[in-house]
C-alpha cells in the first residue's frame, strides 16, 4: 500500500512500515464536522428494529432460549467470512459431544467462537469494554487452533508483526496495511475512549457501533482474528448501552451475504474520508439483521407453542415439557445431557425421548457415539435464510 487512492481526506495517517511501505493509522473517533441528515431515514428504521427487538427481549422467561442459538447462527456466519466453515447443524453436534473428522478443526474454532462472544458478554457485568475485555476474547478464540488457523498468533495478544490486507501473500501486493505493532496499543486505547466517553448518551448508540466497528477493522491489533473479534464488539457495544440488553442481535449473517460492499466501504472511509455511504450500509445491516432476528424469534416461539399445545395433555408427562424447552437451547443432546441438564434421572429422561422420537419431534443420529438425539425441527427454523 502507498499514497495512491488515499486523498488529503483521508480518515487518519499514513506511517512508514516494513518493506518501504505505508501503513495507515486512523484519525482518533468521533470523526469532525460530519453531516448525518442523509441517513436520518436508515437511522430512523434501523432504531425501530432494534427497539422491536429490545421489546422481544424483555418479555421472554427465559431469554437463553432464543439468545443461545442466535449466537451459534453468528458464531457459523462469521467464522465463514473468514474461511472457517461448519453448519449449524454440525456444530450443535460438535458441542454435544460428536464431529465427524474432516470436521473437527472447524467445529472447535466455531465454538471456541461462541465460548468468546459468551464470555465477553459475561465480562461486561464487572468489565468495561476495553482493551483488556477484547484481549481476553480473543485468547479464547483462538485457544487450541492449529498454526494454519492462526495458532502462530499469541492469543490475547496485540499483534508483535505488521499485517495486511488483501494481496497474494506479500505486503507489496497488500490492499490495505493496518497500524504498524507500535502503534497499536495507543490507538485501541483511543478507540476504548471514545466508546466509554461520558457524553456518549447524547449521541446515537448505532451510529457509535457503526465508527467503532470500523476503526476497530482499521487498527486491525491481532495477528488473526480481528474480523471475529470486531463483529463481537458490535453486540457487547449494543448490550453494554443498554440499546439492546439482551444480546439478540447478530450481524453477520447478513455482513456474510454482503462482504464484498462490507469491505470496500470500510476501505473507502479509509482512503477518502467519506463516512456516510459506510455508516448508511451499516445502519441497514443493522435494521435487516434485526428484522431478520424478528422472523427467526417468532419462527422459534411458534414452534415451541406448537410442541407445548401438542404435548400439554393430562396423559403427558410434565418432564416432556420441559426437555421440549430444553431443546430450543441445545437442539442436540445425549440423554444422560438431557437428564443432568433437568437434574432427573436418566430413566425418566429416557422414557419421555422414546415419546418424542414417536412422535416424530426428536431422532436418534445414528452414526454419533455416545448415541445423541437431535430436534431437527428446532434446528430447521434456526436456519440462516
Amino acid at each position: 500500500m502507498d499514497k495512491n487512492g488515499f486523498s488529503k481526506a483521508c480518515s487518519g495517517k499514513l506511517v512508514p512500515t516494513i518493506g518501504g511501505r505505508k501503513a495507515f493509522v486512523p484519525d482518533p473517533l468521533p470523526p469532525q464536522g460530519l453531516d448525518l441528515n442523509p441517513i436520518l431515514p436508515v437511522l430512523s428504521r434501523a432504531t425501530q428494529a432494534v427497539g422491536e427487538l429490545k421489546g422481544i427481549g424483555r418479555t421472554i422467561p427465559n431469554p437463553m432460549l432464543l439468545v443461545r442459538p442466535l449466537q451459534r447462527r453468528e458464531a457459523v456466519s462469521s467464522s465463514g467470512m473468514e474461511g472457517t466453515y461448519t453448519t449449524l447443524s454440525d456444530l450443535f453436534m460438535f458441542e454435544a459431544g460428536a464431529s465427524t473428522p474432516d470436521r473437527q478443526a472447524d467445529n472447535r474454532e466455531v465454538l471456541n467462537y461462541v465460548r468468546a462472544l459468551e464470555g465477553a458478554i459475561a465480562d461486561l457485568d464487572d468489565l468495561p469494554i476495553s482493551a483488556r475485555l477484547i484481549r481476553r476474547a480473543h485468547g479464547t478464540l483462538l485457544q487450541g487452533v492449529s498454526n494454519q488457523r492462526g495458532g502462530q498468533v499469541e492469543a490475547g495478544e496485540f499483534k508483535r508483526d505488521q499485517n495486511w490486507i488483501g494481496g497474494s501473500g506479500s505486503i507489496e501486493t497488500a490492499r490495505f496495511i493496518p497500524a504498524p505493532p507500535q502503534e497499536t496499543p495507543d490507538a485501541i486505547d483511543t478507540l476504548m475512549k471514545f466508546i466509554n466517553r461520558p457524553e456518549r448518551e447524547e449521541a446515537s448508540p448505532l451510529i457509535d457501533v457503526a465508527m467503532a466497528h470500523y476503526q476497530f477493522e482499521a487498527i486491525h491489533p491481532f495477528g488473526d482474528g480481528n474480523g471475529r473479534v470486531g463483529r463481537m464488539l458490535i453486540a457487547l457495544m449494543l448490550a453494554e448501552s443498554q440499546t439492546l440488553p439482551q444480546p439478540l442481535l447478530y450481524m453477520s449473517p447478513w455482513l456474510e451475504k454482503n462482504k464484498a460492499f462490507y469491505i470496500d466501504l470500510m476501505f473507502e472511509v479509509s482512503q477518502t474520508g467519506n463516512w456516510i455511504p459506510w455508516i448508511h450500509f451499516f445502519l441497514r445491516a443493522v435494521a435487516e439483521s434485526a428484522e431478520e432476528t424478528i422472523r427467526v424469534v417468532q419462527r422459534i416461539q411458534d414452534l415451541q407453542q406448537e410442541y407445548r399445545e401438542r404435548f400439554q395433555t393430562a396423559r403427558r408427562s410434565a418432564l416432556m415439557l420441559r426437555i421440549i424447552d430444553l431443546a430450543f437451547e441445545r437442539p442436540v443432546m445425549s440423554v444422560t445431557q438431557i437428564a443432568q441438564e433437568l437434574g432427573v434421572t436418566y430413566a425418566g429422561a429416557a422414557n419421555n425421548v422414546k415419546e418424542l422420537i414417536r412422535e416424530g419431534v426428536a431422532e436418534e443420529v445414528p452414526w454419533a457415539y455416545p448415541k445423541l438425539i437431535r430436534f431437527p425441527g428446532v434446528v430447521e427454523v434456526m436456519r440462516v435464510e
